[in-house]
């Protein structure tokens, strides 16, 4: 276990205390469990199941019996008094033990800060009746939230970022680490991407085929703007699948580099290879009506985020010894 002398760590020792490193992991657990009620309010179009009302619902503090009251509700109730306390709590345990370690500190201090932003767009996505911008940039804030609680979690186990090239870096392998940082971005535009479709009035159920929009030729650049708007979704997709997938390779292949790094890269992989089938099966499904594949999807978008955020710390953080992550 790591021993912090002053708040910084002691420099024959890498990360924080145990009990730190659970409260982080406990806190991304919160912050993608969010996510993905976040997406189950989305896919059951349930914005506004307590009207337009914030922070009341419909009027009460209590939502009345509604399904699609409760499941806004429910989402609420789990930002204001689990992710947010626990982000708030991550930071202030942060700050009295860790606050003279940059990479611990400003995670947490960010992460505060992503969250009061979250929950006034929040708000604002209820007061404005879901505009599609708004809607995309709380998503947006709820992703980049989930980038630092996970940036947090692994400088919690490594301590820092390395300040030399990794000495696994070798070869073909030592275009991984910018390529991985790459593919995280395009994989988070890519993400974006997917919102506005979603929060663009018909635009996913535009197209009633897959890959291509419909059964016929014109199904590659069709006609009207929701179609086009669902396969520009489509084409994003493609191009920064391949991206994605030619750096995720390379985090595997080989055996210089640590076995914790090949292990995420493959999970980022089949999570990635596993979204794409779900959203096939959105159309599949009969026109994006399936609830439980729409959820699914957006559900593994957050959870490949995560993993590719978590690899690209990974990548650039401090050798760590075997005991470590």
């Amino acid at each position: 276990m790591a021993v912090a002398v002053g708040g910084r760590f002691r420099a024959d020792s890498l990360g924080a205390d145990g009990w730190f490193r659970v409260l982080v992991w406990v806190t991304v657990a919160s912050v993608y469990a969010m996510l993905v009620l976040g997406g189950v309010v989305r896919v059951t179009e349930s914005g506004l199941g307590c009207g337009d009302d914030w922070p009341l619902c419909a009027g009460q503090w209590l939502p009345p019996l509604e399904s699609k009251a409760i499941i806004e509700y429910a989402h609420r109730v789990a930002a204001s008094f689990l992710v947010g306390p626990l982000i708030v709590a991550t930071f202030i345990c942060a700050w009295l033990r860790y606050r003279r370690e940059p990479w611990i500190i400003w995670p947490a201090a960010i992460a505060v800060v992503l969250v009061i932003i979250q929950a006034l767009l929040g708000g604002l996505t209820v007061t404005t009746e879901l505009s599609g911008h708004v809607v995309m940039t709380h998503l947006a804030v709820a992703e980049l939230t989930l980038a630092c609680c996970v940036l947090l979690a692994v400088m919690a186990h490594r301590g820092g970022m390395r300040d030399s090239p990794a000495t696994w870096a070798v070869g073909k392998t030592r275009l991984f680490p910018p390529l991985a940082m790459a593919a995280a971005v395009a994989l988070f535009l890519l993400i974006l991407s997917g919102s506005y479709l979603t929060n663009t009035a018909s635009a996913t159920w535009a197209c009633n085929q897959w890959p291509l929009c419909t059964n016929e030729w014109g199904g590659v650049f069709p006609g009207g703007k929701l179609a086009l708007i669902h396969m520009v979704h489509r084409y994003v997709a493609l191009v920064a699948g391949l991206f994605i997938i030619y750096a995720l390779h390379l985090g595997f292949r080989g055996r210089m580099q640590p076995s914790v790094i090949r292990l995420l890269a493959m999970a980022a992989l089949a999570l990635f290879a596993a979204q794409v089938l779900a959203g096939a099966g959105m159309i599949w499904a009969g026109f994006g009506q399936d609830v439980e594949v729409r959820a699914l999807h957006l559900a593994l978008a957050s959870g490949v985020w995560g993993v590719m955020v978590a690899l690209v710390t990974l990548t650039y953080s401090r050798e760590s010894r075997k005991s470590d992550l």
